[in-house]
């Protein structure tokens, strides 16, 4: 499988902001961590990829909210995130990353509209 290139990575981006579209619902989101498989990630690479549900759900600024998404879009990109990780760390469970990006791609544009929590 080929590496999802920059533009893929940011065209993806742009359609989960597209409508409106801010995050997917507190479910949906779980399920994109599930995707990006966070639970395998080092605790130290873990902060800026954690969804804001929960208690933090009500907390968390839409901003905050979508600064989340993004970052998991591009760690599943295999591209520069917005928070301080270490190139190496970029690497984790890169034997799957293509696929990884891919899935949650897939994901993400299938989901429908109602899953979507808009600004």
């Amino acid at each position: 499988m080929k590496k999802p290139t920059e533009q893929e990575v940011e065209d993806l981006i742009k359609y989960c902001s597209d409508k409106g579209r801010t995050v997917p619902m507190p479910p949906k989101w779980v399920q994109v961590m599930k995707i990006i498989e966070y639970e395998k990630l080092e605790k130290r690479c873990q902060g800026g990829l954690k969804c804001l549900i929960l208690a933090a759900w009500n907390f968390a600024s839409d901003e905050d909210k979508i600064k989340v998404l993004r970052n998991q879009i591009r760690w599943a990109g295999n591209h520069s995130l917005s928070v301080l990780i270490y190139k190496a760390d970029l690497n984790i469970v890169s034997t799957k990353r293509d696929k990884i990006f891919y899935e949650l791609k897939d994901f993400l544009m299938n989901l429908p509209e109602k899953e979507w929590c808009h600004q």
